[in-house]
């Protein structure tokens, strides 16, 4: 049987190229180094196309695992409304201890708006968005864009400054060290995702006040840090709702624009954060300030 469709081009193709190299970083005691990679979903065809909105994702794993492929089908959506999505890993706590994580992602914006044509990126719209410790890594991001201590490797002549950042469910406030050790102490008998010496781990052995603020995405906002995307949900035993609380406190005293998404029933990493509801959500944020941008 033949049958004859007339069919209404609504969507282009997309295209997935994998393992792009983007820094290359000190390995096994600083003896060695090792390239760090990144995911791209974008225009299949790129020769005329114009530049995209671009997002940045950061795979969360307690600062001890990072698996840059494993959110790119929920990056999809992203992808089908209009976005290049870059899926980036980092240095985790058993290489190099903060900052390397931050340098590193950092280090992925700059490689995006060198190579901005080739990728079909638009420089001025990089938004960055991450999960549980890629959203402390996103939200670090977004508020260290004039820390050029920070910018280090290649692209220098690059800012790793975001527009936009999206938090979904990450530790924003490690000042109180001590506290913060002893709350991770009695969590570890609730949940096996985080455990009690991450923090250690992520900050060096012994940390204190100094290196936990340093690491305190809370403690560099400023009239200059871009709109925030907070999400929380309310039955996450591992991330406390208080640190997306006193995030979204803060930015309302400095006036920065920022949206606190509550997900009802919501435990962390809970599949709810990925329903349609919440991304049209996220979509609606980034789209109106990508129009903003215009």
């Amino acid at each position: 049987m033949r049958t004859q469709l007339h069919i209404e081009k609504k969507q282009e193709m997309l295209s997935l190229i994998t393992d792009v190299t983007f820094s290359n970083v000190p390995c096994w005691y600083d003896a060695s180094r090792r390239d760090l990679k990144m995911d791209l979903i974008l225009p299949k065809n790129r020769t005329v196309h114009s530049a995209c909105p671009t997002i940045v994702w950061i795979c969360g794993g307690a600062y001890r695992v990072v698996n840059r492929s494993v959110w790119l089908p929920e990056m999809m959506r992203f992808a089908r409304a209009g976005y290049v999505v870059a899926s980036i890993e980092y240095r985790t706590s058993n290489e190099a201890i903060f900052p390397a994580q931050l340098i590193d992602v950092k280090s992925a914006v700059r490689f995006l708006r060198a190579h901005a044509k080739e990728y079909c990126v638009d420089p001025g719209k990089i938004f960055a968005l991450g999960e549980s410790a890629g959203g402390t890594m996103a939200s670090l991001l977004g508020v260290t864009g004039n820390q050029k201590e920070l910018d280090q490797g290649d692209h220098l002549d690059q800012t790793s400054a975001v527009q936009g950042v999206v938090d979904y469910y990450g530790v924003v406030d490690l000042s109180d060290a001590s506290a913060e050790r002893d709350r991770m102490s009695a969590a570890v008998n609730q949940s096996n995702d985080v455990p009690y010496f991450s923090f250690e781990e992520f900050l060096g052995v012994g940390y204190g006040k100094a290196e936990a603020e340093k690491a305190s995405a809370i403690r560099y906002i400023s009239e200059k840090t871009p709109p925030f995307m907070i999400l929380h949900g309310t039955k996450d035993t591992v991330v406390p709702m208080a640190q997306s609380e006193k995030l979204h406190d803060v930015m309302q005293k400095k006036g920065i624009p920022c949206e606190f998404l509550v997900i009802e029933d919501a435990a962390h990493g809970d599949d709810l954060f990925y329903q349609d509801e919440v991304s049209d959500s996220v979509l609606q944020f980034l789209n109106s300030i990508s129009e903003e941008k215009e």
